[in-house]
C-alpha cells in the first residue's frame, strides 16, 4: 500500500567503508546498507531509501545477534527502538574490538581494490590502539537547544544537526567531559545566546578542549563575535573547576558555515600553547594546530612511518614532510635524512614546528608556510641525490598539484599517512600510473569505537618513465 513501510528480514554480511553494515534480504540479491548492524546479525529493519540496486534501512529489532555484537557502554548510543535522540559521534561501539580491527583491514582492502584498482599490495593486520576508551585528546562539542529551549551540548545525531545532549562520553577523557559540562552549566546560568545555523544569529557555537597525557587541558569557546562580557566570570569558574587548566581561549568564527573553528584566537588566560609527550619527544602546539587525537596510538603510527621510510635505506639526502603540522613526523624522522623540509599551510603550526625541532635537538629540519600544492614547485628545485617524501594530507587527500610534484624523478619513495582509505586508494592508484608501486599498507587504529582508520602506505619508484 502507498505510504506503508517496507519491512525486511536482513542477514548482515560485512561492514562498508562508510561504517554501515552490508546486508541482504532473505531470498534477494539486493544490497541493503544498515547503520549499527554487525556481521552475522539477523535483523528486522525498515527501509528508509530504496534505489534500483540497493536500499538503506534502519534496524527495528535484532532477531539474532551476530558473534561480534556487544552491548555499547554509552548511554546515548543507538539502540533499536529506544526513545529520544542518540549520538552520532561513534558508529562501531556495538562491535567487539577484535571485530573492529578485522573490519578496518577489510575496509582498506576494499578501497584499494574498488577505488584504486590496485592488486598485489600487502595489507597488514590492523595495529590496535593501546587504549580503546578515553583516548581522544581533542574534542569539539556543538552547543544547541533542547526541545524545551534549554542549552544543550553534545554531538549531532546521525544525518542531522540535532544535538544529543550528553552527561558523559566514554571515548573522551574524564577531564574533557568535566570541562565541557562546566562550560554548559556556565552558559545556562549566564543565559548566553546559542548560535542558530539557519538565521546566523546568536553567539555561542562550540566548546573546544585539548588535553595531554600529563592531565592538563587547553579549552576554548567558539563564538560568532569577539564580544564577551562574561569573560572574567567564565575564566574564574573554569579555573575553579579544574586547576589543571593551562590555557583558556576564545575562538571567533563569524562565518555562516559548518566549519567549526574561525581564524582568530583570543587568549583569555594562561599559556599560549599546550605541551604533549609523544614517545621520547616533547611537542608544544597552538590551539588550532594539528596533532593526532590519540597520542599513544600516534606513537605506533609514527614508528610505522619511520619503518617505511628507512626500510632498505640507511639515509636519504632530502626528505619532504608535506602537511607537516607542528613537526611531529619531522622530528621522528630527522635521523633518517641529511635534511628534512616541512611544508604546512597553518602559519602558527609552522612556528610550533620550528620550536619543536629546537626543543628536541633536531638541527637538520626547516619548515615553510604555504599550501603544499603551490610550495612544492619551489622546494622541488632542491631535490637531488636520494630523496623521499612523507605526506599526511587532510581527509580529501592530495590535490592534483601535489600529485604532479610527487612525480619528481629524485623521489625514490613516498610514505603516505592517511585517515581516509578511500582518498588514499584513489591517490595510490594515480601514483601507480605515474611510476610508483604500492608495496604495502599498515592500518593503525587511532579511532576505536568508530569506522575511521589511519594507515601508512609505502610506495616505491618502479620506473622513471612516466
Amino acid at each position: 500500500m502507498p505510504g506503508q513501510k517496507e519491512i525486511l528480514r536482513l542477514r548482515v554480511e560485512r561492514m562498508a567503508p562508510e561504517g554501515e553494515a552490508i546486508a541482504r534480504a532473505e531470498g534477494s540479491s539486493r544490497v541493503v546498507f544498515v547503520p549499527y548492524g554487525a556481521p552475522g546479525d539477523l535483523l528486522e529493519a525498515d527501509v528508509t531509501t530504496a534505489k534500483g540496486t540497493y536500499a538503506r534501512a534502519q534496524i527495528r529489532r535484532v532477531l539474532e545477534a551476530g558473534p561480534d555484537r556487544v552491548e555499547p557502554p554509552c548511554a546515548i548510543y543507538f539502540r533499536p527502538g529506544a526513545p529520544g535522540r542518540f549520538c552520532g559521534g561513534c558508529d562501531w561501539q556495538h562491535l567487539s574490538y577484535e571485530a573492529q580491527l578485522r573490519e578496518k583491514r577489510s575496509l582498506v582492502e576494499d578501497c584499494l581494490r574498488r577505488i584504486g584498482k590496485i592488486s598485489g599490495a600487502q595489507v597488514r593486520p590492523t595495529l590496535a590502539s593501546p587504549y580503546t576508551w578515553g583516548y581522544r585528546n581533542k574534542v569539539q562539542i556543538p552547543f544547541g537547544l533542547t526541545d524545551n529551549g534549554e542549552i544543550a551540548a553534545g554531538f549531532y545525531s546521525p544525518q542531522s544537526h540535532r544535538i544529543a545532549d550528553f552527561p558523559a562520553c566514554p571515548v573522551q577523557p574524564d577531564l574533557a567531559v568535566r570541562l565541557a559540562l562546566k562550560a554548559k552549566a556556565t552558559a545556562r546560568s549566564r543565559g548566553w545566546q546559542v548560535y542558530d545555523e539557519k538565521s546566523g544569529r546568536g553567539w555561542l557555537r562550540h566548546f573546544f578542549a585539548r588535553t595531554n597525557a600529563q592531565g592538563q587541558a587547553l579549552v576554548a569557546l567558539v563564538a560568532r563575535t569577539a564580544d564577551f562580557s562574561d569573560r572574567d566570570t567564565f575564566v574564574e569558574e573554569m579555573r575553579e573547576q579544574e586547576p589543571s587548566l593551562v590555557s583558556i581561549y576564545l575562538n571567533v568564527q563569524p562565518e555562516k558555515t559548518s566549519v567549526v573553528l574561525g581564524p582568530r584566537w583570543i587568549r583569555l588566560w594562561g599559556a599560549p600553547r599546550i605541551e604533549e609527550q609523544v614517545g621520547k619527544f616533547s611537542f608544544s602546539a597552538s590551539p588550532g594546530a594539528f596533532l593526532q587525537v590519540n597520542t599513544p596510538a600516534a606513537e605506533i603510527l609514527y614508528a610505522c612511518a619511520r619503518e617505511a621510510l628507512t626500510e632498505d635505506a640507511e639515509r636519504f639526502d632530502r626528505v619532504l614532510d608535506l602537511y607537516c603540522g607542528v613537526g611531529t613526523l619531522a622530528v621522528w624522522l630527522a635521523s633518517a635524512a641529511d635534511k628534512i623540509i616541512g611544508i604546512e599551510e597553518n602559519s602558527e603550526a609552522v612556528q610550533d614546528a620550528w620550536a619543536n625541532a629546537r626543543r628536541n635537538g633536531v638541527k637538520n629540519a626547516r619548515f615553510a608556510s604555504g599550501r603544499v600544492e603551490t610550495s612544492l614547485a619551489r622546494v622541488s628545485r632542491e631535490l637531488s641525490g636520494a630523496c623521499a617524501a612523507v605526506v599526511d594530507p587532510p581527509r580529501q587527500g592530495l590535490l592534483p598539484g601535489a600529485l604532479r610534484a610527487l612525480t619528481h624523478p629524485a623521489l625514490e619513495r613516498i610514505v603516505y599517512v592517511s585517515c581516509n582509505p578511500a582518498t588514499f586508494a584513489r591517490d595510490a592508484g594515480l601514483l601507480a600510473r605515474a611510476g610508483y608501486k604500492l608495496e604495502r599498507v599498515q592500518p593503525v587504529d587511532l579511532f576505536p569505537q568508530t569506522s575511521h582508520v589511519e594507515l601508512v602506505g609505502l610506495l616505491r619508484r618502479k620506473s622513471r618513465d612516466f
